[in-house]
């Protein structure tokens, strides 16, 4: 496969002794303490909006997951952008790693997210109207 985007080495990298469950709680906090904003992102927006990518964005290597959740003002709703990846490419997508993952980001209300795919069909987006 490709080789990785910029926007997906971004945010904190995990090893074996985090789980699912953690990233995905520690995530989930960060997500709830700002938003994606709409509109442009100049100045002082553009650090605070780049900051919060940051900290909602995690690649978990037990997993070969590159995760971002985020709270989306646009839409208002909750919003997890998935691909999987080791440290330089692409990988194939597994649906049961991004299973219990959806499940531990959206939790009960897994049922009622909206999956869609990137143009170039490696990211899955994974919407939850708020």
């Amino acid at each position: 496969m490709s080789e990785l985007a910029p926007q997906h080495t971004v945010g904190r990298i995990f090893d074996t002794d985090w789980t699912i469950a953690n990233v995905a709680k520690l995530l989930k906090f960060n997500a709830a303490r700002g938003m994606v904003r709409s509109g442009p992102a100049t100045g002082g927006r553009l650090a605070i909006q780049t900051n919060y990518l940051r900290t909602v964005s995690a690649r978990h290597l037990p997993t070969n997951v590159v995760v971002a959740f985020t709270r989306e003002e646009e839409g208002n709703c909750w919003h997890a952008a998935i691909c999987f990846a080791d440290l330089n490419q692409y990988v194939a997508w597994n649906d049961a790693v991004a299973e219990e993952w959806l499940a531990a980001l959206f939790g009960e209300d897994r049922p009622r997210v909206v999956e869609s795919v990137d143009a170039a069909g490696v990211v899955r987006h994974f919407r939850l109207a708020a």
